[in-house]
């Protein structure tokens, strides 16, 4: 047989108006996307808690979720207990959003089969007394946590349970409130996390092309840096803003947790804080559709005026603009969001077409941890998980600091300011071992060493960090 002659590839960026030759691409293989039992990222993703719920959703009756692509229903029984079971009942398959709640776990309503929270069979009131029914059979059920006002599910092997954690952002400083709120997004949960993997946007979706979002400060284009943390790394930007150095380090931990300061500092005046406005988690409720799901912390550093209310979080609510999909769509189009931004990738974003530049380290960055992960799960290793200081919390990483110039100091040179940045960045991931307002010091302490090496010795130092 005559070969076939070799197909010409002509990349698009190659020919003016050229789309009809731009080739065609396979849709991203799911490895990292994948969320269901038995697929690569499901089995991952199963190793760890995960909220999916607020506390205040939750009323009398059952509620349909659904969770890592699993059906399900969650309920609280006469006794306080939280059920998370799987929806269709064991029996003939009937829901048990339609169960009625019993002081010990449910009861479905087509037989009257009575689970408890853990999924034994209490009753099978239709069968015979000699029935062994209710010690063959479990119906489906995980583990369910309630903290900070949100509802958490375990959904991996019981034998590989890991500790439940405890951050320590939640609890400093002293006056912090924790407002919970959660979203959903017709999206890849990945496609949630690369965003905050992703600092440069800052400057470009809510400061200089989407309409001014963020504060004025982030029009400037900063140097970037992902140095490695306990759990993942820090997604940060460095920029210098007149006499001052002003760095916003957002926290990425695998394999869905962050925390980020809030886009309202406008650098000038020196601070150095563990303050997140938002901790949060990408939850997958299937391979398409995703939960932006935590709780904004409200204290005096992010609300110095008082001014922030409760009633603006909540389901598909929060008070900063393009986090959701309910703007008439002309007006997303003028000024989009966050939400705009992910969702208009597609259900699952196909990476293979993609053109990365330099920017986009932490994206590639968080790819290549999170593949990673997931192959060591495949060869029947445990992934790592938060770890505790002992009794004390998970320590966390997110920040922001600003620091004053001193004279004769010139860190206008970009890989100056890089490094100034990563330096600074190492004092908080150092300090990881230190909680609340000793972090807090220890911390300005090194950044304060860090500016009197930067000083030049005919020059004086006129303040230090406060």
């Amino acid at each position: 047989m005559p070969k076939e002659p070799p197909v010409a590839v002509v990349r698009l960026e190659n020919r003016p108006y050229g789309g009809y030759h731009n080739p065609h691409r396979a849709d991203d293989d799911g490895f990292i996307t994948s969320v269901g039992r038995g697929t690569p990222g499901g089995d991952y993703l199963r190793h760890y808690w995960h909220p999916f719920l607020l506390v205040s959703e939750l009323k009398d009756l059952p509620i349909p979720v659904r969770l890592l692509g699993e059906d399900l229903v969650v309920f609280r029984d006469g006794s306080g207990r939280y059920g998370l079971l799987h929806r269709q009942c064991i029996h003939r398959g009937a829901s048990l959003e339609y169960g009625i709640v019993a002081e010990r776990g449910i009861r479905c309503s087509y037989h009257g089969w009575h689970f408890d929270v853990d999924g034994k069979v209490l009753d099978t009131p239709g069968e015979p007394p000699s029935s062994t029914i209710k010690e063959k059979f479990f119906q489906g059920a995980y583990k369910v946590r309630e903290w900070q006002g949100l509802l958490f599910a375990y959904m991996g092997p019981a034998e590989d349970e890991p500790e439940f954690p405890i951050y320590d952002s939640t609890g400093y400083p002293i006056d912090n409130k924790v407002v919970p709120y959660r979203m959903n997004l017709p999206c890849n949960w990945v496609q949630i996390v690369e965003n905050g993997c992703d600092p440069i946007h800052n400057a470009f979706l809510h400061a200089i092309v989407a309409g001014q979002q963020f504060s004025p400060v982030f029009k400037v284009l900063p140097q970037l840096d992902f140095p490695k943390t306990a759990l993942g790394f820090l997604s940060m930007a460095t920029r210098k803003v007149g006499d001052y150095v002003f760095i916003r380090a957002g926290e990425i931990g695998l394999p869905n947790f962050g925390q980020f300061p809030n886009g309202s500092n406008m650098a000038n005046r020196e601070s150095a804080a563990f303050r997140p406005w938002v901790t949060r988690w990408a939850v997958a409720v299937d391979d398409h559709n995703s939960f932006y799901i935590g709780f904004a912390n409200v204290n005096s550093y992010n609300d110095p005026g008082g001014v922030i209310k409760p009633e603006e979080f909540g389901v598909d609510q929060f008070n900063f603009i393009g986090q959701t999909g309910d703007r008439p769509y002309a007006e997303r189009q003028r000024e989009p969001g966050d939400y705009d931004a992910l969702v208009s990738q597609g259900a699952v974003a196909n990476r293979k077409v993609e053109h990365l530049g330099t920017t986009d380290r932490g994206v590639v960055l968080f790819r290549r941890m999170l593949a990673n992960a997931i192959r060591e799960v495949q060869d029947g290793q445990k992934p790592a998980v938060p770890k505790l200081y002992g009794s004390g919390p998970v320590p966390t990483y997110a920040h922001e600091l600003v620091v004053k110039v001193p004279p004769g100091v010139l860190l206008d040179d970009p890989k100056a300011l890089a490094e100034f940045g990563y330096n600074a960045a190492q004092a908080f991931i150092s300090s990881d071992h230190l909680v609340g307002a000793e972090r807090e010091a220890a911390v300005q302490e090194k950044i304060n060493a860090l500016v009197r090496e930067l000083t030049p010795s005919s020059a004086t130092r006129t303040g230090e960090v406060s």
